[in-house]
């Protein structure tokens, strides 16, 4: 295994890493789903480093879900969270050889507590809050549970929009939306008034949709409205996730503003 370099410089991407305790290299396990550096090399947990705006990162675990803190009155660290919100997010700084991670939700250091228990609980950045992201060997991955193979070709029928407070607007009454895909991975919506249309770009879990172009009918009402909506999603849209036979699209800071399902 060899130290992570470069990490608040690289471009976006994904590494798989161990995260080792700086302080006695001991790495970190999971213990129920729950982060403890109690660990050697060969019970080591894997994670991938997503990287969003800045010195913020997430962490992925295997089997798919997101590194979370605040669990508890303790704020202690453990996987399970399907996106990737203020709990989920971590500023990272460097420190030689190693970092430090500070949760953007409480503006706590992480840190290692007695019996190995990950938090993000101090206020301070010493030994105890440091940590080493060590690349690990590859090997043969088996298919991630959260990226079964799908088609994106065809039609979605069922779209989901966030509104400007992240919760869900509902499609109008008695309309059709219609989310369509060619295999050429040019879009389609309409919700009954205008048609969108654009062309969308996979690398990885990164998503961009080119110029989103409409019809100019002016219906003036709940239809138009909502397909305003979805092109403002279609444009801030840079990431996707499969979610239980759906298509979610993340913003910029992991989000979910758009989804789409059968």
């Amino acid at each position: 295994m060899s130290f992570v370099t470069g990490l608040l410089t690289a471009p976006a991407m994904a590494a798989d890493v161990v995260i080792q305790w700086a302080s006695n290299n001991a790495n970190v396990t999971l213990r129920s789903g729950m982060l403890v550096a109690t660990g050697n090399t060969r019970d080591a947990a894997r994670f991938e480093i997503v990287r969003l705006e800045g010195r913020r990162i997430a962490l992925r675990a295997k089997d798919g879900t997101y590194v979370r803190a605040g669990i508890g009155p303790r704020t202690l660290l453990g996987t399970g969270s399907p996106h990737i919100r203020g709990w989920e997010t971590f500023e990272m700084d460097a420190h030689g050889n190693s970092v430090s991670l500070r949760s953007v939700q409480n503006g706590k250091y992480v840190t290692v507590e007695r019996g190995g228990d990950l938090s993000a609980s101090s206020d301070l950045r010493g030994t105890h809050a440091e940590f080493r992201f060590i690349t690990a060997p590859d090997r043969v991955r088996p298919p991630r549970p959260d990226a079964p193979a799908f088609s994106w070709q065809g039609q979605w029928s069922r779209v989901w929009i966030a509104g400007a407070d992240g919760r869900g607007v509902a499609a109008p009454r008695e309309s059709r939306p219609r989310f369509s895909v060619t295999p050429n991975m040019e879009v389609s919506f309409t919700a009954g008034c205008n048609s969108l249309s654009s062309r969308m770009e996979l690398r990885g879990r990164n998503v961009t949709f080119a110029p989103v172009m409409s019809t100019r009918r002016s219906c003036n009402n709940a239809e138009q409205i909502y397909e305003q909506l979805v092109a403002s999603a279609m444009r801030a849209a840079r990431s996707w996730e499969f979610r239980e036979g759906q298509i979610a699209f993340l913003d910029g800071a992991g989000r979910r503003i758009l989804q789409i399902g059968r």
